[in-house]
This record gives structure tokens, C-alpha cells and sequence, in this order.
């Protein structure tokens, strides 16, 4: 072991068990050619954020953590809570590599603050055959909210499966929503005040438009989070799953039963993030830790970290590994040309839990849909005049 550690704070996504995982090595290269040890700290999603909040703040340690892009970024840079990092020069590294639209989300107001890992954007999976007999016709490469619910209802049943399975959990429910939003016209905030934009005709039409699927999909559905949707699409207990890009990998791993029957499109609404690595500004190790990150966003890396989770952050990594990775092609499309983020907002955690908690409700019938968004907005228009 090294004379200094280097400790990681990590989110429980597919990416992040490819960097401790044995076999690919590659924190063990990294060990053996530095004066260091590095350890992952892997915490579950639903209550990621109080633990990367509790290292930032000084309650635990963390030299590193992982944050989601442009959701968070802003508001830790804002705060005071992150360094500013210092990509390699190296042109073996090559940073004009990283696609475009990731390695500006990497920054704030010009300055880079993280390392890109892996990129999440909502995308499509579904069973060919199951399709082919309900519609008589495979699914576009790009489907609006509308068809995938029409081609969904009318999958229900055939080949004894749900019709979709929904990622509705309370602490997944909101971005399972959010193209349901958008296709009706509504984005969750404006973007030049990021004042509440949801509460309106508009917007209750889009929720009930979500909540409609639950007659279709598997009874349990509000309490699934990537887990339980990824097994119950590998097992054919659904026709359609909306799944993150970063989870790809290990949902089609040897555990799909009929790989080859599932296809994949692209949300035309679609929201993606790309989560990566910081440097935590307390941290009294922040030169080995910048040193650390340039090794876990190089090339060979993201080939391996894309092979494994499903979507990598680099042009040469779709290109190189495209073919064995037929979903390559669509995902890179996904990042490029469709997904859209949301704005970089002031208090964004909280701003956004106030609508996790309200949705939630609404999907567990404890309030309207016209309810759960006034109350989101009356929390949130309550936070910004704190």
C-alpha cells in the first residue's frame, strides 16, 4: 500500500463497480505506478447526496466525489465545495476526444471542475417480436412520449408481458416523468428566471398521461429503481423499459433472456447527464487526486468503462467499439442531438426534491395530479424567497 490515500466517494452506478473491479485493474495500475492507495466509498443512489454532501461539508472523508454534470455542478461550484481541476496536456489523453456536449458540462462559467465518467440520457428498450406482433411494424429510431405509450398499451399482454415498466421509485420518479413534460411543452423551470414552470394545464396533462401507465405495468413499478427495472426487462416481464444509457451495459448482460429480441430508440424528449468526478476543496491531497482522475478519464479506461456500464464519454471509444455494442450508435445520437438538460440552477437539490416528493404522492394517489404540482411550486417558490 501507497503512503497516501486517496478516498472516492462514489455514486452505486454500473461505471463505478468497472473502476474497482479486479479483473479490469484498473485502480491496481494506477496503485502500482504511484506512491498511493486509492479507495471507493460506493453508496447507493437514494441516499447519494447527503453522503457526497456530508464529505464536501467536512463530515466524512472524501478526496474525490461524484456529481451529477449540470444538475449539481453550479450549485457545489457556487458553494464553495469543489476545486477547480486540471486536465492532462497530453495529447495521448486527448481531450478534444471527449465528445463536445460532455466536456462542457464539465465546467462552470468556463472553468473545469470534473472529470467525465459516464453520461445518463433516458433511452428506449424494447422487444422486437412482441412489437412486431402488436404494430405489425419494428418502432422508429426516435419516438416522441405519445408513441411509445400507443405502442406500449397495445403490447400489454402479448407474449404475457407488461406493457412497459416504469422507473417510478421516489427518488427516480421525477426524471421518469420529465419527457412526459416536455412533450406536452413544459419545461420544469424557466430558463432565464428558473422560476416553477410545471403548474398548469399543460403540465397536469403530461402527469396524467404517466400515471395512465401504471394500469400497464408491473404492480410494484412506483417502488423500481434501476435494479428492478433492468431485471424485469432481462426476464420478459415487460415490452418497453425507459432505462438510463449508463445502465445499458448490465442490462443486456448474460442475464437478458433473448438479447438478440431487444431493440432500442430514443426518446425525442429526452434529458441526459453526464455524472463525473471532483475534486472536493477540502481535500489536502487535491494534486494527486487531479492526478488520480486524468488516469480514470483516459482512453483505455473509458473503453472499459463503456464496455462495461454502456455509455462512454469518448468519440473514439463509439468508434472503436461500435460494432460490438450495437447500441452505440443510438446513444452517441442521444447525447448529440436529442437529450437537453435542464438549467443550472441556485439550491437545484432542493428545488428538485420538493417535486420528487410531490410526484411521488400524486403516483401513490395521495393527491391529484393538479395537487401535487401546486404543491411543488408553492415549496419551491417558497425556497427561493428564503
Amino acid at each position: 500500500m501507497g503512503s497516501q490515500t486517496i478516498t472516492v466517494v462514489a455514486v452505486g452506478d454500473p461505471a463505478v463497480y468497472a473502476y474497482v473491479d479486479r479483473k479490469l485493474g484498473i485502480i491496481d495500475r494506477y496503485e502500482r505506478s504511484r506512491n498511493a492507495s486509492v479507495r471507493f466509498d460506493i453508496i447507493p443512489f437514494e441516499s447519494y447526496y447527503g453522503t457526497m454532501m456530508d464529505a464536501l461539508e467536512g463530515r466524512r472523508e472524501g478526496d474525490i466525489v461524484m456529481a451529477a454534470g449540470h444538475l449539481w455542478l453550479r450549485d457545489l461550484v457556487g458553494k464553495g465545495h469543489l476545486a477547480p481541476v486540471s486536465w492532462p496536456s497530453d495529447p495521448g489523453w486527448d481531450e478534444a476526444d471527449i465528445v463536445p456536449a460532455i466536456r462542457e458540462e464539465m465546467r462552470v462559467d468556463g472553468v473545469c471542475y470534473m472529470y467525465p465518467s459516464f453520461c445518463d440520457g433516458h433511452f428506449v428498450l424494447y422487444r422486437k417480436s412482441a412489437v412486431q406482433e402488436a404494430l405489425g411494424r419494428p418502432m422508429p429510431d426516435v419516438v416522441t412520449t405519445d408513441e411509445l405509450r400507443e405502442a406500449a398499451f397495445r403490447c400489454h399482454g402479448v407474449q404475457g408481458m407488461h406493457g412497459i415498466v416504469l422507473k417510478a421509485h421516489p427518488s427516480e420518479i421525477l426524471l421518469d416523468v420529465l419527457p412526459y413534460f416536455r412533450q406536452e411543452g413544459v419545461e420544469l423551470f424557466d430558463p432565464r428566471t428558473h422560476r416553477p414552470d410545471f403548474n398548469r394545464e399543460a403540465g397536469v396533462r403530461a402527469l396524467e398521461k404517466y400515471l395512465a401507465l401504471r394500469d400497464i405495468a408491473p404492480k410494484e413499478t412506483g417502488t423500481f429503481g434501476n435494479d428492478e427495472v433492468r431485471e424485469a426487462f432481462q426476464q420478459k416481464r415487460a415490452a418497453f423499459a425507459v432505462t438510463w444509457g449508463g445502465q445499458l451495459g448490465v442490462v443486456l448482460d448474460d442475464r437478458c433472456l433473448e438479447p438478440e429480441d431487444v431493440g432500442f430508440c430514443v426518446l425525442r424528449t429526452a434529458w441526459n447527464v453526464t455524472w463525473g468526478f471532483a475534486v472536493n476543496a477540502r481535500s489536502a491531497r487535491k494534486e494527486l487526486a487531479n492526478d488520480l482522475l486524468g488516469h480514470l478519464a483516459s482512453r483505455e479506461v473509458d473503453r472499459l468503462v463503456g464496455a462495461w456500464c454502456g455509455s462512454p464519454v469518448r468519440r473514439s471509444t463509439y468508434e472503436a467499439d461500435g460494432g460490438k455494442y450495437r447500441w452505440y450508435a443510438a446513444h452517441l445520437d442521444l447525447i448529440e442531438r436529442y437529450a437537453k438538460p435542464l438549467p443550472q440552477m441556485k439550491d437545484a437539490g432542493a428545488r428538485l426534491d420538493a417535486l420528487y416528493r410531490a410526484l411521488a404522492a400524486a403516483f401513490r394517489d395521495e393527491c391529484s395530479p393538479g395537487e401535487a404540482l401546486a404543491r411543488a411550486e408553492r415549496d419551491i417558490l417558497d425556497l427561493m424567497a428564503g
